[in-house]
């Protein structure tokens, strides 16, 4: 039996494949965490643009049912130029805030659950699948 043991700690052919065997779940599990976390982070970007954008257009409206609409309108026209975004999923809720309601706010949620995040966050551990993010413009001087 010696022998055979010593030729076999010789034999030196398969030793990349060993090699690789050990370093391959590591690498994938780093490929598919920058992958999860990308793709999220892509998402939170673009939430965080078509909110600022919304706030943006929504400056034109004289009163806030009309600052409202105006952004609701805006978010439901664009979002669906967004990569990753699916627009059903898309939430949005606007009104009055900040000292003596001087500030208008738009807030965009998105739930990233039923996309490639469900796959993803098997593998890697990611942020919750609930998004949410406002943006606040002031009103003019009045």
């Amino acid at each position: 039996m010696l022998p055979a043991l010593s030729r076999f700690s010789r034999n030196q052919r398969a030793t990349s494949a060993i090699e690789f065997a050990f370093v391959a779940p590591i690498l994938l599990l780093l490929l598919f965490g920058i992958m999860g976390y990308g793709y999220v982070f892509g998402i939170y970007h673009s939430i965080q643009q078509i909110a600022a954008e919304a706030a943006r257009s929504s400056v034109s409206g004289l009163s806030d049912t009309e600052r409202s609409q105006i952004a609701r309108d805006f978010i439901a026209a664009h979002a669906g130029s967004y990569a990753f975004i699916d627009p059903a999923k898309l939430r949005v809720r606007t009104g009055q805030t900040g000292p003596q309601m001087q500030s208008f706010e738009v807030a965009v949620a998105y739930d990233m659950s039923g996309s490639v995040y469900d796959s993803l966050s098997r593998m890697v551990s990611l942020p919750q699948p609930m998004i949410e993010r406002r943006a606040i413009v002031q009103r003019g001087g009045y």
